[in-house]
């Protein structure tokens, strides 16, 4: 997924069904220096045949060092440290159907997308 691909699909869709939801949200990751924004969910809820339908992007930056810190003292847990990328980002689609009987969100593959498009 890139950038362009999502703005495409976003496009596409509210082309195509009405749109119930189009936001954005912080993703915040807890630290030791507490919490952190680490990137932001694009969310968009469309109303379609088969029901309301929830696409998430994940947009995060890229990792590019990941180093474990260990420690043998009692009472202190290892930790990790990261180094992410100033330029480089990583997309993550996930797709959700409304469940009327749970009034939850059920994750679909990503593979049900191609109903959609």
């Amino acid at each position: 997924m890139t950038q362009e691909r999502w703005e495409q699909l976003k496009e596409n869709l509210k082309g195509k069904f009405e749109v119930l939801e189009d936001s954005t949200e912080d993703l915040v990751m807890q630290t030791e220096d507490g919490p952190v924004k680490q990137g932001a969910r694009e969310i968009l809820v469309v109303k379609s045949p088969i029901g309301k339908i929830r696409l998430t992007c994940d947009i995060r930056p890229r990792v590019l060092e990941k180093k474990l810190h260990y420690t043998h003292q009692q009472g202190k847990s290892a930790y990790a440290e990261y180094k992410f990328s100033e330029t480089e980002k990583t997309y993550k689609l996930r797709l959700f159907k409304w469940n009327e009987v749970e009034y939850d969100w059920e994750e679909l593959g990503e593979d049900a997308l191609n109903n959609f498009q």
